[in-house]
């Protein structure tokens, strides 16, 4: 996960303009969540805005509204806010960076205790360790899925194919 992000990011550093970390990361969460939930989530291109369509997040899976993004701000925070007023439990997740700017002004807006933060590394990693249950030799294969998933998504809702993952398990 690491290096797919670190990758992701040089390629944006190299053509200006373009959020690849963005799409990367919001994509390997929704496939993730696909495999967790069985599938039937509904996807958006990683530029589509919330706003516009009404959207809880990124995500929304029961009573929980899932943000995923590599720079979290006070515009975030303030959706959390409103997830909360209706009843949703956010979760933010981002980058190792975006953690301690998230957490401080979760807490400057008073909700640090009513949202979860998750780096996005420790959030994938947690499921891949856990389907492969532990054995080496699983988790190749566990990836691959994901992967696999991802694709499909990158496929569905975004334009560039450039965002698909090449993986050779």
């Amino acid at each position: 996960m690491r290096d797919l992000l670190a990758q992701a990011v040089e390629r944006q550093r190299e053509v200006r303009g373009t959020m690849y970390a963005g799409a990367v990361m919001q994509h390997i969460v929704g496939a993730k969540l696909d495999i967790v939930t069985g599938g039937g989530l509904t996807h958006h291109g990683a530029s589509v805005a919330d706003a516009p369509s009404n959207r809880a997040g990124d995500f929304l899976i029961g009573d929980v509204a899932i943000h995923v993004t590599t720079a979290p701000g006070e515009a975030l925070i303030h959706k959390c806010q409103n997830n909360l007023g209706s009843g949703l439990r956010p979760v933010i997740v981002t980058t190792e960076d975006g953690v301690g700017g998230a957490k401080a002004l979760a807490r400057q807006a008073g909700v640090d205790d009513r949202l979860d933060i998750i780096e996005i590394e420790q959030f994938i990693a947690t499921n891949v360790y856990e389907w492969s249950k532990f054995q080496r030799e699983d988790r190749s294969s566990t990836v691959a899925e994901i992967v696999k998933r991802y694709n499909a998504i990158v496929g569905e809702c975004e334009s560039d194919p450039s965002l698909r993952i090449e993986f050779d398990g």
